[in-house]
């Protein structure tokens, strides 16, 4: 009842929320200006920096506005709105949106008065911007993805590859109703600017912009977006979100819910009917020299789950009832996150940034299974989740970053301990694992990363045990027309250290006790559930993953995924209270391959976007388990997909 009302709840503040700038739909085709654009960029950002220096650009927000240096090649708007005179429209969006670094009212003063009062020749790489800047244009204009509103047409929407500014202008029923234009054209119709006759200046209103400040580590073109925790994905990533800006902060709100149906064969499958999926709000907001980002997960799992798991052959990793979990995934907990981040821009390309909270996710590894894009309509767990990304729901996080440019270098001290099987409360712990991780994004489209942690106590089998954890990861998401394609290889390792002490005598009868008296029934209830060591040191668990999904004509999907994961010796045993007293080696490699389709259906109210679909799996059982198992189980889901808002960038 209380997940019932909690859910409700969420809905209802969907409902409430709007989507961002502009709303239509972008033309995602490479553009033939790619190249023009970024050469125009690189001559811009030399000739910013120019003017700086010869104190002719000081802008008001972060990262700089444009359009001051494209109009008189000097700003001073810093000044201007510190002095209550307003500052250009590009600026005055980026300030209503929470960039603002100067206070002051938010007033427009239009760019062409934003000129310099000191002399100086304007350096020769802002006449290259501008040639550059030109060619750019007539290009867009071509490919009829650049439907401007102003004589000109405006820079800021020339870098985004796409302008609807006029098309939206042109095809609203009433200027009132339009879903409003730029900054960079909000400031060309108070200049005189505006292309369209009969559409009064008091019409003319600045869109509602999505501001993307704190969702990735920096300001740099091809920066990452963050998705779990501080772990990134490429920045052409699509986003399905609600966002509405209310009194200084951003709000946000994405997610996705799964109803699933699975049915595995062979002597050890199993079928079942639950839900997965997660639920994220989020808001952010300037605050003093940077912007602070509160997060917020959850998910319907510990309701929708039933049993403390749900089918998955060769699936191993915590207990249920003091039982360890085989040929089962245990549910996520319903507080998968509770934290904040923290980023301050020392300049256009570096930044750091902090994050921590009660429950979080260190910098381990990539983006976590359930949101990374390159598997976002499978709701199953990957194999070798519990060398790969187990650590996404971790206790006590706390994570420093720096960014610059492509480079994005972190270090992490968090609770080691996995969460309980009381899925619903928030666990208590002192930090006593670290790990650190090193991010490159080299373009919008690529992003790889390579990470190691030491996680103490992870397991609660095994609780005097460490382990080594080694990742390894590159993605690639290519935007299409009408769609996207990504893909992700993935490697991950633990590495079992030595146990740091032997139990007691105490704690060995405590454990004892716990295998040979049912739960709820223990007079002596143990700490931690087993503290003998069953688990031999020193081994070594890899696993390998490739998946990739296709979004294509904006309502098919098709995806697949490739594992091999090694595997211990407990999948010989069905699940039983005595297991925890087993010695366990690594014993074998599973391979697992999966092929699903899913289309979308027609969407629920105003936000949420259903899709139906399936997936079929197949498992190639090594020998020494092919007796247990059967040498090829499969197994095949039923999925209905409910996301909040649809896929848009």
């Amino acid at each position: 009842m209380r997940f019932g009302k909690t859910f409700f709840f969420m809905l209802g503040l969907c409902l409430t929320l709007v989507e961002a700038h502009e709303g239509s739909r972008k033309n995602q085709k490479p553009t033939q200006a790619k190249e023009t654009l970024k050469q125009a960029r690189t001559a811009l950002d030399a000739a910013k920096k120019k003017l700086a220096a010869a104190g002719r650009y000081s802008c008001c927000v972060k990262p700089s506005c444009d359009l001051c240096a494209a109009t008189t090649g000097s700003c001073q708007c810093a000044a201007n709105v510190a002095a209550g005179k307003g500052s250009c429209g590009e600026c005055l969006a980026g300030r209503k949106a929470g960039r603002g670094n100067v206070k002051g009212e938010l007033l427009l003063l239009p760019s062409e008065r934003q000129a310099s009062a000191q002399p100086g020749e304007l350096p020769i790489e802002l006449q290259q911007f501008r040639e550059k800047i030109l060619n750019a244009k007539r290009t867009l204009v071509k490919e009829k993805r650049f439907l401007c509103c102003v004589g000109g047409g405006c820079t800021q929407c020339a870098f985004e590859a796409e302008c609807p500014c006029g098309t939206d202008l042109a095809t609203s029923k009433s200027t009132k109703s339009s879903k409003g234009v730029c900054g960079d054209c909000y400031d060309g119709w108070h200049s005189g600017r505006g292309s369209f006759d009969g559409i009064p200046l008091a019409d003319i209103k600045l869109a509602e912009m999505q501001t993307m400040e704190g969702m990735g580590p920096s300001s740099w073109p091809a920066s990452g977006l963050y998705a779990s925790g501080t772990a990134q994905q490429p920045g052409v990533t699509p986003n399905a979100m609600l966002t509405r800006r209310l009194r200084g902060w951003n709000l946000m709100l994405h997610g996705r819910l799964f109803g699933v149906y699975t049915n595995q064969t062979g002597p050890r499958g199993r079928d079942k009917m639950f839900g997965a999926g997660y639920i994220m709000p989020m808001a952010s907001r300037r605050w003093g020299p940077g912007t602070l980002t509160v997060r917020a997960m959850f998910s319907p799992e510990p309701l929708t789950v039933t049993n403390g798991r749900y089918p998955l052959l060769f699936q191993e990793g915590e207990t249920w009832k003091n039982v360890p979990i085989l040929n089962g995934q245990h549910p996520h907990d319903f507080f998968m996150e509770l934290a904040a981040n923290y980023q301050i821009r020392l300049g256009e390309r570096t930044s750091v940034n902090i994050y921590g909270g009660l429950r979080g996710d260190p910098p381990i590894g990539p983006v976590a299974y359930i949101h990374r894009v390159s598997q976002s309509e499978n709701p199953i767990a990957v194999e070798g989740h519990h060398f790969q990304d187990s650590t996404h729901i971790a206790n006590n996080v706390v994570t420093l970053g720096m960014t610059h440019g492509p480079l994005t270098l972190e270090a992490s001290g968090f609770h080691g301990r996995e969460p309980d099987e009381r899925r619903w409360n928030l666990e208590k712990g002192a930090i006593d694992s670290f790990a650190t991780r090193l991010t490159l994004t080299p373009t919008s489209r690529w992003q790889g990363q390579i990470s190691v942690a030491r996680i103490n106590q992870r397991e609660y089998t095994h609780p005097r045990r460490g382990t080594f954890r080694q990742t390894a990861s590159i993605t690639y998401v290519r935007p299409l027309s009408n769609g996207h394609w990504a893909t992700t290889a993935l490697w991950g390792r633990n590495h079992d250290l030595e146990y740091t002490e032997p139990p007691t005598s105490l704690e060995l009868l405590a454990s004892l006790l716990a295998v040979t008296r049912p739960l709820s029934t223990q007079v002596l209830r143990p700490k931690h559930i087993v503290l003998v060591p069953t688990r031999e040191p020193k081994q070594l668990y890899n696993s390998y993953l490739a998946e990739s999904t296709l979004f294509f004509r904006n309502k098919h999907w098709i995806w697949g995924r490739a594992e091999l994961a090694d595997k211990d010796s407990l999948l010989l045993y069905e699940e039983a209270k005595f297991v925890r007293l087993v010695p366990e080696t690594r014993f074998t490699r599973i391979r697992a391959y999966t092929m699903g389709y899913s289309r979308e259906l027609k969407p629920v109210g105003s936000f949420l976007q259903p899709s139906l679909g399936g997936q079929l799996m197949i498992f190639d059982t090594p020998p020494n388990l092919a007796e247990i198992y059967g040498s090829k189980p499969v197994g095949a889901q039923i999925i209905l997909r409910m996301r909040i808002a649809p896929v848009r960038r």
